[in-house]
């Protein structure tokens, strides 16, 4: 199970990562003049626009995927993975969100928070 959620790890990242910075580079190679703001000027609208996408789809990628009916990322999808409340039911969408930030951070230092905000989220086999 730890190498199908490494795999989908990446995959995520993969996707994510594209997903976040298409715009800048699509913008920056179709749209330059209008991606280069002169020194001491505020940035351009467009650097603005593709820098709050880069920030919605980094902070809405896993949260909105593990949140809906789905339970998982495209990446746990192909791995045949899920994530659940301990309950079995699936996540809230904020239950996700904090998953997402600070699960990484008070997995060592702070593993009751984890289990009561996160409402025990785990990873499952999909198949049973």
């Amino acid at each position: 199970m730890l190498l199908r959620r490494l795999a989908a790890g990446v995959i995520d990242v993969i996707l994510m990562s594209t997903m976040a910075l298409s715009p800048l580079f699509l913008a920056g190679a179709f749209l330059p003049g209008y991606m280069d703001a002169p020194a001491g000027q505020p940035p351009t609208l467009l650097m603005g626009a593709t820098l709050l996408w880069m920030i919605v789809v980094l902070l809405w990628y896993f949260p909105g995927f593990e949140s809906c009916r789905l339970m998982a990322t495209p990446g746990k999808l192909l791995m045949r993975l899920k994530v659940v409340q301990a309950s079995g039911r699936k996540l809230e969408f904020t239950q996700a969100l904090y998953r997402m930030v600070f699960g990484p951070l008070v997995l060592w230092f702070l593993p009751l928070y984890r289990e009561r905000m996160s409402g025990g989220a785990k990873v499952i086999d999909r198949r049973g």
